[in-house]
């Protein structure tokens, strides 16, 4: 999933960007901590209900949803596609439903450490699962099972193997628990144009990304 935290860095740094110039007062409505927490839920989550409290419009809320999501489902394609194998439209969106259904199971709080009329400093703590020994031990199921069938097409037994990680992937991710301990970062944040946003975004889009998901 590499490549699909690479890609969501980009998203915030771009799309957050007309956020920047919005607001009517010169101190923020939202405070730092609670900004910190839209922006996790979203990022991770995919979680928009959130941004409208930090002036994001209705008609920005959408475009940034549906990038969002288009990103994810980009990320997962391709890593399939470096093993040779194409998801069909509704595995990938199986997939995609049931990896976002897991990460809604992740708990996140915020702490304000620090702030005077400038810049805040919060600390992030959430909880986390190992995502990646996840779709290994779905991917070792899935061929286990198709080893079974002692098919001789190759196009059959590779259709059959991505049905299978399908299966076992989705009942993976339903069944997910997340840890019991949980993993921290400290951010700083900045008053930009009425908004409380991270002071950098691309260290902040990052690290979320690290912080959540165990390698």
């Amino acid at each position: 999933m590499k490549k699909v935290k690479k890609s969501l860095v980009v998203l915030m740094c771009l799309l957050f960007i007309p956020v920047m110039l919005l607001g009517c007062s010169n101190k923020p409505k939202v405070s730092a901590e609670e900004t910190a927490k839209i922006l996790f839920n979203f990022y991770i989550k995919g979680d928009e209900s959130g941004l409208s409290k930090i002036s994001m419009p209705e008609d920005k809320v959408k475009e940034l949803s549906e990038f969002h999501k288009k990103t994810i489902k980009n990320g997962i394609k391709n890593e399939f596609l470096k093993e040779g194998l194409t998801l069909k439209d509704d595995q990938l969106e199986q997939i995609y439903n049931a990896r976002i259904d897991a990460l809604k199971k992740v708990t996140v709080t915020t702490e304000k450490i620090s702030e005077d009329d400038k810049e805040a400093e919060v600390k992030i703590k959430s909880t986390y699962f190992n995502e990646g020994k996840l779709n290994e031990d779905a991917a070792k199921a899935a061929i286990e099972e198709v080893k079974k069938l002692k098919l001789t097409n190759q196009k059959e037994a590779l259709d059959k193997l991505l049905d299978a990680y399908v299966k076992k992937a989705k009942e993976a991710y339903k069944n997910v628990k997340p840890s019991t301990d949980t993993k921290e970062k400290t951010f700083k944040f900045n008053i930009v144009e009425k908004v409380w946003m991270p002071k950098d975004m691309n260290k902040f889009a990052t690290e979320i990304g690290s912080l959540n998901l165990s390698k």
